[in-house]
């Protein structure tokens, strides 16, 4: 009968909260992590998270020469502790670690037939949240995280010094999930769904900037935010709704929508009622002077940047208010 652990060398670091110093053969590591415990299938997870050509680089040059690393990678489990004694450590075959820095090196083991005993500080017991909050605080001091996962993330750890991201990350979990909403099903909301154009870290921040205080719907309640912002998601649909979700759509694109995001506060200070009481009929009235033409691939393509994005905010808005 096969053992139920694998004994490696290594020793507690410290107790409260526990966290243990190992070294792990890559091999049998990289079968049992993962780069973000919010992504299903790990491998597509490394894939979306990492550069390949990094890693390959990585794995000829460190790997293939039969050398280790001389940093360690930090894991995080929620397994409570393990058995140690007399400087080994006896880890379940079963376990599953998040890479909270150095998913790059762990990645290089894929391509080097090479098998590195890897050094490893692995934080013990750790929820879902909090396995989050220790990747945010690690991972934005040394290098950019993937947008999209990040939002997420921010959905989940709710940072106390930052309540407008926190319900824009609400707003767009809802915009996603809810079967009535004219974008169910159709937000990336982690960045590892390669067949959903539309990509959470693309919507947050412009609409978190709409929940701001300098914007009117900054007063409102968060139900009734998330309701006007629907309402005008569903006035943009109406305007393409043959194509709505998919690649021909001219309204479906990230660089579009966000310029739209832009135009919504200028949409509700033109109205003459209260923006609790705007509909989706009240948008539409506007959003349908918006010369389709003007939105071609090729015209929103070059449109890189704050800068691009300006200018069709521009354009619209021109459209749809006059001068």
């Amino acid at each position: 009968m096969p053992a139920e652990t694998i004994s490696v060398k290594g020793f507690k670091l410290q107790d409260t909260p526990p966290i243990y110093f190992t070294a792990i053969s890559g091999k049998w590591l990289l079968q049992r992590t993962t780069p973000s415990w919010r992504i299903e299938d790990p491998e597509k997870g490394f894939q979306r998270i990492v550069r390949e050509t990094r890693a390959r680089e990585i794995a000829l040059a460190v790997l293939d020469q039969g050398r280790t690393f001389p940093n360690a990678i930090v894991l995080a489990t929620n397994v409570a502790n393990f058995e140690d004694k007399d400087f080994a450590i006896k880890i379940p075959h079963s376990v599953r670690f998040l890479v909270v820095d150095g998913q790059h090196r762990l990645w290089a083991q894929k391509f080097s037939g090479f098998n590195a005993e890897y050094a490893c500080l692995i934080h013990m017991g750790l929820s879902e949240i909090e396995m989050a909050r220790l990747f945010l605080e690690i991972n934005d001091n040394q290098k950019r995280v993937p947008s999209s996962l990040r939002w997420d993330l921010v959905r989940l750890v709710r940072p106390d010094d930052d309540p407008f991201a926190i319900a824009s990350v609400d707003i767009v979990y809802l915009l996603a999930t809810e079967e009535e909403s004219p974008l169910f099903q159709r937000i990336d909301l982690t960045g590892e769904q390669s067949e959903i154009l539309l990509k959470q870290g693309s919507l947050a921040p412009d609409i978190r900037k709409l929940l701001t205080p300098k914007y009117p719907l900054n007063k409102l309640s968060f139900e009734q935010q998330y309701n006007i912002i629907s309402q005008y998601f569903i006035s943009i649909k109406e305007l393409d709704r043959d194509s709505w979700g998919t690649p021909a759509s001219s309204f479906y694109k990230a660089r579009v929508l966000r310029a739209l995001l832009r135009l919504m506060p200028d949409l509700i200070n033109h109205q003459k009622i209260a923006p609790e009481l705007i509909t989706y009929n009240h948008f539409l009235s506007y959003l349908k002077k918006i010369d389709v033409k003007s939105l071609d691939p090729d015209v929103i393509r070059l449109a890189q940047g704050s800068a691009g994005m300006k200018a069709i905010y521009d354009q619209m808005k021109k459209q749809t208010l006059g001068k």
